[in-house]
């Protein structure tokens, strides 16, 4: 993974940058546009940062990314109980 560095803490991943670049020319006519609209977009709802972490984090393509969201992170013993319940 190649990164950019723009400052001494500020690192980039240039293959996400030259993707997202396509993107963005469609919609925005630079990067730092797009940038400042979404520091806006922050700073007027908050929860949006937690839709976009989870859009990222999300998994592309393949039986496996199909399940992002859906499992959950129960305990095996609460499922087992779950399980028990539901078919008592």
């Amino acid at each position: 993974m190649n990164t950019l560095k723009v400052r001494k803490n500020f690192l980039l991943d240039s293959e996400t940058i030259d993707k997202a670049t396509v993107v963005l020319k469609h919609k925005h006519k630079n990067l730092t546009e797009a940038i400042n609209l979404y520091f806006q977009a922050i700073a007027k709802d908050p929860s949006i940062v937690d839709t976009i972490e989870s859009t990222a984090s999300k998994r592309t393509g393949g039986f496996i990314g199909m399940l992002d969201g859906k499992i959950g992170n129960d305990d095996f013993k609460d499922m087992k109980r779950v399980h028990h319940e539901n078919i008592s």
